[in-house]
């Protein structure tokens, strides 16, 4: 079965930006840690997100919802239709999201309740900017204004956290990330963390819904679509990308591109930098 195409809509700068994104069918997945915050919403439908700490809310349409950079999660969404705003940990005044590499641990958020009164002059507030926001042609001055505006709600929205206890999960995705451009094994994940093979497999699943191969397999995936859409040569094979991420079946690799991103690999290409 062919997967749903995505219909993406993007502006903004390196401090912030805006992702629409319109799909199609049930979608689940996971989410792991990133350079940056992300809070979403939806346009329609609702999400069960799933943090990698066993924490999970049920959402719905126009709830705005925070993902911190440092924590990896789960989701499973019948939404098609959603917006993401991406924040560097420099706009909300804290490090980058890897935390450890910056000095110390980066910045967590807390989820307000649906009825929190905190949350309608964001969702306010993001209703009046995000044509804004998408307007390529808003001067530098501008923008920088409206970000640090977007910025302050953002932070009187949701309050930040720091976890004291290096969890073992946390242990097995840093490990992840940082090893996915290797051969690797269950064995090899569970090692990272002080967990059997089982013990491992289990926390995967009760945290994430995934097996640590298939969280792998799509941090992977999101390695190759960023270089992909980074890319500014014509001359990039797509093959010799997949193959720097572990992707030996090129036909395989193909199809779970596309499901994960609703585009081929090749399409990603022609929407960056580098298309004529």
């Amino acid at each position: 079965m062919d997967a749903v195409p995505f219909d993406y809509v993007t502006g903004g700068d390196a401090e912030l930006s805006i992702r629409r994104i319109g799909t199609h069918g049930h979608r689940s997945g996971t989410i792991g840690p990133r350079p940056d915050h992300v809070v979403f919403w939806l346009a329609d439908g609702r999400a069960r997100l799933t943090a990698d700490d066993g924490s999970s809310w049920d959402v719905g349409a126009e709830r705005p919802m925070m993902l911190s950079a440092s924590v990896a999660y789960g989701f499973d969404t019948d939404a098609t239709a959603m917006t993401l705003l991406h924040l560097s940990p420099a706009l909300l005044g804290g490090r980058d999201g890897h935390g450890d590499r910056g000095g110390g641990p980066a910045a967590e958020f807390r989820q307000p309740d649906a009825a929190d009164p905190r949350i309608e002059p964001l969702r306010a507030l993001l209703r009046d900017v995000t044509g804004r926001v998408l307007d390529p042609a808003l001067p530098a001055d501008e923008r920088a204004a409206l970000n640090r505006r977007i910025a302050t709600v953002v932070l009187s929205t949701f309050s930040p956290s720091r976890s004291d206890v290096e969890h073992r999960m946390r242990r097995a995705i840093r490990f992840v990330h940082d090893q996915a451009d290797r051969p690797l094994s269950v064995a090899d994940i569970a090692d990272s963390c002080g967990l059997s093979e089982r013990g491992v497999q289990d926390l995967f699943r009760r945290r994430l819904a995934v097996t640590p191969m298939q969280y792998l397999r799509e941090v992977r995936l999101d390695r190759v679509h960023l270089e992909l859409g980074r890319s500014r040569s014509g001359a990039l094979l797509v093959s010799d990308v997949a193959r720097r991420w572990q992707f030996t079946h090129l036909g395989r690799f193909a199809a779970h591109y596309r499901a994960r991103f609703g585009e081929q690999p090749h399409e990603t290409i022609a929407r960056g930098p580098g298309a004529v």
